[in-house]
């Protein structure tokens, strides 16, 4: 019964769940390249995978961060600025819902 209802809603409001689950992708990405920067080196594969995966989120943000801030720390605003997009596209359907 649960799911039915969590199917009829994803299927419903997919115009927010998708770009939801794009952003839940790409937090964790960025938790991911996060925390295994201080364990990897930035040469091994997988690091350079996650980097190629999640720069364009962090090139953005680098732009309108300023130069002094280092690099791990732009990485921890992208993820700010990721979760305030999902929790504002998550007030968006609470108020699509409310007022119809």
């Amino acid at each position: 019964m649960v799911a039915d209802m969590v199917d009829a809603d994803f299927f419903t409001y997919w115009y927010i769940s998708l770009p939801s689950l794009a952003l839940a992708v790409f937090i964790y990405l960025l938790i991911g390249r996060l925390l295994l920067s201080l364990f990897l080196r930035p040469e091994s594969l997988l690091m350079r995978a996650m980097t190629a995966v999640t720069d364009p989120v962090v090139r953005t943000v680098r732009a309108i961060t300023p130069r002094v801030v280092p690099a791990s720390l732009v990485i921890v605003f992208a993820i700010m600025w990721l979760l305030s997009a999902r929790i504002l596209l998550h007030q968006v359907l609470v108020a699509r819902r409310m007022f119809g």
